[in-house]
């Protein structure tokens, strides 16, 4: 299953410190999280938010890929956003159908 996250750091948060707690969970093997594949993985060039693109085995391991950086490093992370997310062409005609049915 393919997952979306959007995140922005805290921007009192010292930059720098990203490639520490990147250090921290690499080499402990902690991320990518055992069941995530780590499709894309990146920041803004403005300010302090990205987006990544997951692909993972469960929710569960989900979880545990996103909510790591929050736990290596509390007040780090200032908001995360992680949903499932499917092709636009794949999307498109559900929510059509949708619409059909609700609205007659």
């Amino acid at each position: 299953m393919i997952f979306i996250s959007y995140w922005e750091l805290n921007p009192d948060f010292d930059p720098a410190e990203l490639s520490e707690i990147a250090q921290e969970l690499i080499s402990k093997k902690a991320f990518p999280s055992e069941g995530v594949k780590q499709i894309a993985f990146y920041m803004s060039t403005s300010d302090y938010w990205g987006i990544g693109i997951d692909e993972a085995d469960s929710e569960e391991a989900l979880a545990r890929n996103v909510n790591m950086w929050r736990i290596s490093k509390p007040g780090f992370i200032r908001s995360m956003k992680s949903t499932p997310a499917m092709e636009v062409v794949k999307m498109l005609p559900i929510m059509v159908k949708l619409k059909k049915q609700i609205k007659g």
